[in-house]
């Protein structure tokens, strides 16, 4: 762990080296935790230097993290927690089964009900219970997310090589050179407003690799309010994230 001074306040981050040619990235994991990506070669005071002129944005995501963890508090997967699809929050309702009974996952009204084994422990009832969930929500993104791009794929006149969804841990979305698009399943968690945005991104990086001005004409042809989604999403991220694993980066 390596400490730094700036100004009154300490800062400590951890640097990780691997097969980097130059540039250097840094990771705000937690309020407490910064992890720095270097190339093998780079030199600490050049890191040092480094993470003294990212002093301010680093400290800004600590605090921004830490007003998250208070307002999202991570996910113990109990009754009467909150769940959110789609943007509506549903009340979580976790029920003992069978001793034989394979733990199953059923939507009534605005209430998920997971049922599980009753011998479990409390702890293995709560893997359980977000095991369930995150498999729930996969299956939902491979269906709301393909049809949403499907939709903006015809409107757009766009054709694409592929989706897939994935367990993205730093990107809602991604495009491949060959057109294959990659969406992190947390998202089917966000308003359909928020979900068509992300879709839409994607789906232009197909014709335009840059977010270059034609880039965000060809977005703003679909979504001509991008601008509010795109802020919307990047302040509220943090409350989808059932296991508080995404971080900010530079």
């Amino acid at each position: 762990m390596e400490k730094i001074s700036i100004g009154h306040r300490q800062l400590e981050y951890t640097i990780k080296r691997g097969k980097r040619e130059k540039t250097v990235e840094i990771h705000v994991t937690s309020p407490s935790l910064v992890v720095v990506l270097s190339p093998f070669s780079l030199e600490k005071d050049k890191i040092r230097e480094i993470i003294q002129k990212k002093a301010h944005w680093i400290f800004e995501k600590q605090e921004h993290l830490k007003k998250a963890e208070l307002l999202f508090p991570k996910k113990e997967f109990t009754s009467g927690e909150q769940v959110l699809f789609l943007g509506r929050r549903y009340r979580l309702k976790v029920l003992n089964g069978t001793d034989s009974q394979k733990a199953n996952l059923q939507i009534l009204g605005r209430r998920i009900f997971v049922t599980v084994g009753a011998r479990l422990t409390r702890e293995e009832k709560k893997e359980t219970v977000e095991s369930v969930l995150r498999k729930w929500y996969f299956a939902e993104a491979e269906k709301v997310v393909k049809k949403r791009v499907l939709r903006f794929s015809r409107l757009l006149d766009i054709a694409l090589a592929g989706v897939k969804i994935r367990d993205q841990q730093k990107r809602w979305g991604s495009c491949s050179q060959r057109g294959i698009l990659r969406f992190n399943w947390r998202i089917v968690m966000a308003p359909i407003s928020i979900l068509d945005y992300v879709v839409v991104h994607e789906l232009c990086h197909i014709k335009n690799k840059n977010h270059s001005q034609n880039f965000w004409k060809l977005v703003s042809l679909a979504i001509p309010g991008y601008r509010k989604r795109r802020d919307w999403l990047k302040a509220n991220s943090q409350m989808f994230y059932l296991d508080k694993s995404n971080h900010s980066s530079s």
